[in-house]
């Protein structure tokens, strides 16, 4: 008798715990050869997750909501939602987008959230590629940088986005590190117009009212300006260490984007649309 009471006691615990990382962590399948990742929108703080001592913890606000609204127009264009896993924990008590030391600290809770963030993410990446063969995954964040645009990580550094077009195709090693490592080989562009031709995701952005960068009309940041080129979650889950879904790490400003619903919706719509375009000219093949 006592050793089925401890085992129902520990049924019981492991339960508990199951529902909290999926209070923590939320996933969500879906039908779309799309993964949307949004690792620092959450603002739970657990009395039972220690806060971490070191690293950045702010909030990227209004993530969450936003990314609700590109889901919600994804399916009313194309009939199927992306793949979702979105962290609903605050960044002081998890960092997804870094590697398990820095982003849980040790605290076993938040080293089980990130476990299951992760393990989802790939599981989703799995699910697309058995499904569709290929794939992309938007890292969904947000900055407050004074150059107000969309900012596009491929893993580019800053001062390599310098390089002029020719400079950039003929690098081999630096397209062989990026997250779209795979996407480079079957677009039929070259590797700078998929990163900021016309018919790059920033390229049609633009066309679709978001200044974004790198684009036609910014090739690189400017000097001593601030751009996110992409952490953890891109290179973890993008094609550069093989794999056919390729990421971009999508850097959302607050300023007409993020700020008000009618903003975050219009970029919804914005995103939408250039997906399915994006789709169709780099993967050769419909979302629809």
């Amino acid at each position: 008798m006592r050793t089925l009471f401890f085992l129902f006691v520990f049924a019981a615990a492991l339960q508990a715990q199951t529902t909290e990382l999926e209070t923590y962590i939320e996933v969500r399948s879906g039908t779309l050869p799309i993964i949307l990742t949004v690792p620092h929108g959450g603002s739970l703080k657990p009395e039972n997750v220690l806060a971490r001592r070191y690293g950045v913890t702010g909030t990227d606000s209004n993530t969450i909501p936003l990314s609700e609204m590109i889901i919600e127009e994804l399916e009313k264009r194309y009939g199927g939602k992306p793949h979702t896993i979105i962290s609903r924990l605050h960044r002081t008590r998890l960092d997804p987008n870094r590697e398990l030391e820095e982003a849980a600290q040790g605290d076993p809770i938040a080293v089980a959230a990130w476990h299951r963030f992760h393990d989802s993410t790939q599981k989703a990446c799995d699910t697309v590629m058995k499904r569709s063969g290929m794939g992309l995954l938007l890292d969904i964040h947000g900055h407050r940088h004074l150059d107000q645009r969309v900012e596009l990580g491929y893993l580019i550094k800053g001062d390599m986005l310098k390089h002029s077009d020719p400079e950039l195709n003929a690098d081999a090693a630096l397209i062989a590190a990026t997250c779209i490592r795979d996407l480079d080989k079957r677009s039929p562009q070259s590797f700078a117009e998929l990163v900021r031709g016309p018919q790059s995701l920033g390229g049609l952005l633009e066309f679709n009212g978001f200044r974004c960068l790198p684009s036609p009309s910014k090739a690189n940041p400017t000097f001593m300006a601030g751009y996110f080129s992409g952490v953890y979650d891109v290179a973890a889950h993008g094609s550069r260490s093989g794999g056919t879904v390729s990421a971009i790490q999508v850097e959302c400003p607050w300023n007409n984007v993020r700020d008000v619903p009618e903003n975050q919706r219009r970029f919804a719509r914005a995103l939408a649309d250039s997906l399915g375009v994006y789709f169709e000219v780099h993967f050769g093949r419909k979302l629809k």
